[in-house]
């Protein structure tokens, strides 16, 4: 990709902790000149670490890459609740600590699984069109919706006195800050968020992301572009299918032709595969993705135009 080609696909940034993801995005359609700049899940100024932003055609991919699960770098800071279930927010409590290495790693292990639980009221869920955190800003009582989230492969990465930090993976919408705070309640001494990191965004890693300098120095200077991936490299675990000629024709009409429906029925199995990709036969290009929908046959989701 050189400086004047349009980029079309995912961008892996580590955002740094202190912006909002809405910054993130801001400078991104400043460094490559496109207002098309979306991003997988939102981060928390206070919060670090991989996000997966969606540029240009991108964009179209939101949804099949915010139901990925993500994987986190915690820490836990004991003695203390806050109304933002991290240290940013307001103190509520504080409470001496008198727990060990041993009690923290056993009250981490058994909160594990799917549980339902109430979000955070200082989050942007929306109630009667209105957010949560707009509620709890103002004062007004609102009923707080609890909602599944599953936590899994919790592991230790180090502990204090006072503090304990994990790994630790969830579901899309998952709130680890909720996860703290049922970590401290366990151990009787309450917790707040102190730091986090995005580590995995499935299916992307850390190791995979950028800082926004060195994205910004790698346009300018056509450089290092391990970060942006491509349209027909975004969904690696979705199947694909080829087409060229006619059949590529119909489909940027709109329409699954009869060769491209055989190859699908071939291809797509029901009990594993939600939807299918589509690429361009000979430039590789992704074009289309078709999902089944019950009682109707395959059906176009999304067609992409570059």
């Amino acid at each position: 990709m050189t400086n004047n080609e349009i980029f079309h696909g995912l961008l892996l940034v580590d955002k740094p902790s202190g912006i909002s993801s809405h910054d993130v995005v801001s400078r991104l359609r400043r460094i490559l000149g496109t207002k098309a700049v979306g991003h997988s899940g939102t981060l928390d100024p206070m919060a670090s670490g991989l996000m997966a932003c969606l540029i240009n055609e991108g964009t179209k991919l939101s949804q099949y890459i915010l139901e990925g699960d993500k994987g986190y770098r915690v820490k836990a800071q004991f003695g203390v609740r806050t109304d933002t279930l991290d240290t940013t927010g307001t103190v509520l409590e504080t409470k001496p600590v008198d727990i060990t290495k041993e009690q923290i790693l056993a009250a981490a292990e058994k909160l594990q699984g799917e549980m339902e639980v109430e979000v955070p009221i200082y989050s942007a869920i929306k109630i009667q069109g209105k957010k949560l955190y707009e509620y709890a800003r103002e004062e007004k009582e609102v009923e707080v919706p609890k909602k599944l989230m599953t936590f899994w492969d919790v592991e230790p990465v180090a502990t204090g006195p006072d503090w304990a930090e994990f790994d630790i993976k969830c579901t899309k919408g998952s709130y680890i800050r909720t996860w703290v705070d049922l970590l401290g309640k366990k151990l009787g001494c309450g917790a707040a968020m102190s730091e986090l990191r995005r580590t995995w965004s499935a299916p992307y890693v850390i190791a995979q992301g950028q800082t926004l300098e060195s994205i910004e120095l790698s346009v300018k200077n056509n450089g290092n572009r391990d970060a942006f991936i491509p349209m027909d490299q975004a969904l690696p675990q979705v199947k694909r299918v080829r087409v060229k000629g006619q059949d590529r024709v119909l489909l940027g009409n709109g329409q699954i032709s009869h060769d491209l429906r055989t190859q699908l029925i071939t291809s797509f199995n029901p009990d594993v595969d939600q939807y299918i990709q589509v690429l361009d036969q000979e430039s590789g290009n992704l074009l289309a993705i078709i999902g089944l929908e019950p009682g109707k046959g395959f059906a176009l989701r999304r067609v992409f135009k570059y």
